[in-house]
């Protein structure tokens, strides 16, 4: 199958070809089934499925029924059918005859954003089913092929210009903002101090642990300041930021005040900062495109008066905006000053403090939000790095790469078996077969909600991310050397699938299944004779990199090295208030999926009692397929549990219509 979206969209001319004019004229989605560059391979699984019993010396008639149904998913009601085209061959076919060929067909539906008329979805599925009739037998079972489509993006991203870039003086404002961010953090601690020795609540406290990796791009450090890394220039905005804190304390007598600043900026210090080899500046055309929103951006007067005559602020701006590894095209700059452009940038990349100092949140969770971990998140964000007062230094966060994916992403890293994180004795005090079953709830319960939390939380340049992959239970889609916007080039043969290593969830389910069911089977005494315990069992590091590696949402290689699972899914930006949203996020997912009142849910109908291999995995596709925006909401912000705010999620909710 091939979604038209993912073709070429312009010619060598530049010019956009008629598959896609037809989807800005009235939102034509289009998937054509022309069966692939391993057509003959297809056609011989045909016929070794349904005329196994031919011998050379007799001929046959098969009779193939392929239809193919569009499927609206990710919001509800979920699994609507939307369109459908099916054809009928007809065959007369030797054992030995391979040269047969299949007629191409397709299927359209409309995702017209501008008629009212029609409820969009953020996602749709495409389903091929093959069946045939062979003589008088009528073949229940069948060969099915899964596409998931995403309507491309009309225009440019929804990014706000300052969810993307900073410098001094580009955002009229700004200032006033790190204030009242710095005040309002210092309030609460206060707040916090003094309701320690007062509060008489028994509601019980659970904290999790968390790291915060937060990719970026900057330009070189300031060796002319004594800083020849990023980590040394962190640190000396930070000691910019504390005596700019320390000055704003209303009262300089003060010393519980003077305390708590020198508190929080010494936590500040614990982050490590590194330039990131695999973070470059965006593609060429991203580039220009936000020089010219910036130009415009400026023009309007919407900047710091002092900006507009200021020649080398611009200048250094340009240099950041512009610059990087992939040259710019002499054709792109014919409107821009001339200037030395680098070719090449540093990405820095952030990182919150290691354990036993870890960033954590705590349940249940605060209404607003905010907490140590969110106060941190936002003084590194909005105290150092867009404050002048402490950095005269721009920072990006790249959106689209040159080949038209993320430039730059969060990652988030949730405790699960570190005992010097948090919840630090609660994690050695599990048994062996509770932490397994906790952490395989956590996972399935991701693996269905995945596709819903990538449409809806983050923004088209990432929903198909070769980094951070989405989870299909229904198999690989695209391979890591294909290009966003060449997917399905490569051919798989079906024999092959499982033994693609890379997004490969159908291969880790078969190796999850077939632990759990030795471990059922195995004697008491052979138990306490196993060297190897069931989570090492189930999550062995070979496997997983054999089978679904680290390029995906969700990366278990991190249980090793860290004790961790990698949340990946989230495009980078530089809105302090989006990042703590989504920490708030990965850990509440993790607290509440984890949870044994989660497993009727989220693990037994998959791996559970005499659950067959086949069974599962049919019934957790199920699951992914209906899994909806309202119901993620409902399980995360439930006022009888909430395991996130409310306003948290809200703000993950990106603000555009489907």
């Amino acid at each position: 199958m091939r979604y038209h979206a993912e073709s070429e969209s312009h010619d060598e001319n530049g010019l956009v070809g008629d598959e896609f004019k037809e989807y800005l004229l009235d939102g034509t989605l289009r998937v054509d089934v022309d069966w692939g560059t391993n057509h003959s391979d297809l056609c011989q699984q045909v016929i070794d499925t349904y005329c196994w019993d031919m011998n050379s010396d007799t001929a046959a008639a098969l009779t193939v029924l392929a239809q193919i149904t569009v499927h609206a998913i990710g919001r509800r009601p979920a699994m609507t059918l939307l369109a459908s085209n099916s054809i009928q061959i007809n065959l007369l076919l030797r054992n030995d005859n391979t040269s047969i060929i299949f007629p191409p067909f397709d299927v359209k539906w409309r995702h017209d954003v501008n008629d009212e008329t029609v409820q969009l979805y953020p996602e749709y599925l495409v389903r091929l089913k093959i069946t045939s009739e062979h003589g008088s037998i009528n073949h229940d079972h069948c060969i099915t092929r899964h596409l998931h489509v995403v309507p491309p993006p009309i225009g440019r991203l929804g990014f706000r210009l300052s969810d993307v870039i900073w410098s001094p003086g580009l955002f009229q404002g700004n200032q006033t903002h790190s204030n009242e961010i710095a005040d309002s953090v210092l309030l609460r601690k206060k707040t916090v101090d003094e309701n320690k020795d007062t509060d008489k609540s028994v509601v019980e406290i659970r904290r999790r642990g968390f790291g915060l990796e937060l990719e970026t791009v900057q330009l070189p450090p300031e060796a002319e300041n004594d800083c020849f890394t990023h980590q040394q220039q962190f640190v000396q905005s930070v000691e910019r930021a504390r005596k700019w804190h320390l000055g704003r304390v209303p009262d300089c007598d003060d010393e519980d005040s003077i305390k708590r600043v020198h508190e929080l900026y010494d936590e500040l210090l614990l982050w490590n900062v590194s330039h990131y080899l695999y973070v470059e500046n965006a593609a060429p055309p991203t580039r220009l495109d936000l020089y010219q929103q910036i130009m415009e951006h400026i023009k309007d007067n919407r900047c710091d008066p002092s900006l507009i005559d200021d020649v080398e602020a611009i200048h250094t701006l340009n240099e950041l905006v512009l610059g990087g590894r992939v040259e710019m095209p002499a054709a792109l700059l014919k409107d821009v000053p001339e200037q030395n452009i680098p070719t090449s940038q540093s990405s820095p990349e952030y990182k919150s403090p290691l354990p036993p100092n870890e960033l954590y949140h705590t349940f249940p969770p605060p209404k607003d939000g905010h907490d140590n971990a969110s106060d941190s998140i936002r003084l590194v964000l909005d105290g150092v790095l867009k404050n002048a007062a402490a950095s005269n230094r721009g920072v990006a966060v790249p959106t689209v790469s040159d080949i038209g994916q993320s430039g730059t992403s969060i990652h988030v890293h949730v405790n699960i078996i570190n005992p010097t994180a948090w919840p630090r004795e609660a994690v050695t005090q599990r048994g062996d077969i509770e932490a397994t079953l906790s952490l395989l709830s956590v996972i399935f319960g991701w693996v269905c909600f995945d596709r819903v939390i990538g449409c809806h939380f983050n923004m088209p340049n990432v929903w198909r991310d070769r980094s951070f992959a989405p989870m299909y239970a229904t198999g690989p889609e695209f391979s890591w050397n294909e290009v966003s916007w060449r997917h399905g080039t490569l051919a798989i043969k079906p024999e092959q699938v499982k033994h693609v290593t890379l997004n490969n969830l159908q291969a880790w389910f078969e190796h999850v299944h077939s632990c759990l069911k030795l471990k059922s089977t195995m004697g008491e005494e052979k138990k306490e004779q196993e060297p190897t315990s069931l989570f090492d069992t189930v999550f062995d590091n070979e496997v997983l990199m054999n089978t679904i590696s680290r390029w995906n949402s969700l990366n278990l290689l991190s249980l090793k090295p860290y004790g961790t699972i990698e949340f990946r899914r989230m495009h980078a930006t530089l809105d302090s208030e989006l990042v703590s949203a989504w920490t708030w996020f990965c850990v509440g997912f993790v607290e509440k999926f984890s949870q044994a009142s989660m497993f009727d849910r989220y693990l037994h109908p998959f791996v559970g009692g005499a659950t067959s291999i086949e069974t599962g995995l049919e019934r957790l596709v199920d699951a992914q397929n209906n899994a909806t925006i309202e119901d993620l909401y409902v399980i995360m912000c439930n006022e009888d549990d909430p395991s996130m705010p409310p306003s948290a999620f809200d703000k993950l909710i990106c603000n555009h219509r489907y």
